[in-house]
């Protein structure tokens, strides 16, 4: 190809820059357009993620502001490049066609999209040369289209053009799919995040080197006020004992062991208890997040007995399972919860297996956490808000 084989590497360059950027579409489509003598050019009918409504990645320079949304809006359907496309089947990926092949200039000066749309809102244009860089599908109902265009009275774009673009076409390709793929993944990050905000439970998530990744705002708010707190990054406690506490939970978790710590506050403050999970790399990746530990915070002495009185009734407790779980939201051992309520081990057992039957629970830790975050239960904190 005769095209400079440095000019063609910052290209490619460019349009892989543009699939992670999208305010570099413009100046690399108009590059490309000089490269072809073209006077403008435009790509557009990639759909945003969840939409289907059609979008320019690049803008005509040529044409007036509202140029691009009256030609998405009335005269997509009714262009006449468009239309022999469609009766010439060169709507599939990868297809390059000329406008002159289905209408030739005169007649196509008479017609409504040229009289109305091309001469007074993009300066007479009318030799186009037009490539398809994504067929549509169900699932992205608008092709992406990259045109360039001549005025008028301009020699035909030639085949040096087209093999132009048929050698850069697997890279656009590429570019489309990496940009889509980036947005999903963004979407779904930000759906993550709005959940884990919208949780009754702190959460903070830890990478392998342990370092804060996330914190959703109930733990944003715990951790600003008491112990445990973030510093530089990291959880950390003000009490020496329980910090390296802390680190081995963390090295434990680490290494797929998962554990429990209790933290001291001051007098006004509730002692807070920190579950530590480990986190797969397996389920990280689905996570889109290198997470490898989550830390679940609680203050469960502020959790409100009588709050458990619409769960009991939702869930058939009795008055004797009700208090078990009370006393299991407290985080106590079995001992000290048989202890307290006058009991033996065995017939607390009876009844923490009644109550992993009632709210399809395996046991403790699940029953706690589905209690927790049940709607109907909430802590002094939440209630009073």
């Amino acid at each position: 190809m005769p095209y400079d084989l440095e000019k063609m590497n910052a290209l490619i360059a460019h349009i892989y820059d543009a699939a992670l950027d999208d305010a570099q579409w413009p100046s690399l489509i108009h590059k490309l357009a000089q490269l072809m003598n073209a006077e403008d050019s435009i790509m557009f009918g990639s759909p945003e993620v969840g939409s289907n409504q059609m979008v320019v990645l690049s803008p005509l320079q040529n044409a007036t502001s509202d140029a691009a949304q009256a030609y998405g809006a009335y005269y997509w359907e009714r262009d006449m490049w468009k239309t022999g496309a469609t009766q010439h089947h060169l709507t599939h990926s990868g297809a390059i066609f000329h406008g002159d092949q289905f209408i030739d200039r005169r007649s196509f000066q008479d017609t409504e999209i040229y009289t109305v749309f091309f001469k007074p809102m993009m300066n007479g244009t009318g030799v186009v040369l037009t490539s398809i860089i994504e067929e549509s599908t169900p699932q992205q109902p608008n092709p992406v289209v990259l045109s360039f265009y001549k005025s008028f009275f301009a020699q035909s774009f030639d085949k040096k053009d087209e093999d132009l673009i048929r050698f850069l076409m697997p890279h656009f390709q590429r570019a489309l799919f990496i940009r889509r793929k980036t947005a999903e993944e963004r979407e779904l990050r930000q759906l993550r995040e709005q959940a884990l905000h919208r949780s009754n439970d702190a959460i903070v998530l830890l990478d392998e080197t342990c370092r804060v990744l996330f914190a959703n705002r109930k733990a944003e708010w715990m951790l600003r006020h008491g112990n445990p707190a973030i510093k530089r990054g990291y959880l950390c406690s003000s009490v020496s004992f329980q910090n390296s506490a802390l680190l081995n939970a963390m090295r434990n978790a680490l290494e797929g062991k998962g554990c429990v710590l209790k933290f001291g506050n001051a007098a006004s403050l509730a002692i807070r208890v920190a579950v530590f999970s480990p986190v797969s790399v397996t389920r990280g990746e689905q996570l889109q997040t290198p997470t490898r530990i989550m830390v679940v915070i609680s203050e469960p002495d502020r959790f409100i007995s009588d709050g458990l009185g619409t769960f009991a009734k939702l869930y058939r407790l009795t008055n004797a399972e009700t208090r078990v779980l009370n006393h299991l939201l407290q985080q106590q051992s079995t001992h000290e919860i048989a202890t307290a309520l006058q009991i033996s081990m065995n017939t607390l057992r009876t009844h923490l297996k009644i109550l992993f039957a009632k709210t399809s629970t395996k046991n403790q830790r699940e029953l706690v956490n589905f209690c927790r975050s049940h709607p109907n239960n909430y802590s002094v904190e939440e209630g009073n808000n």
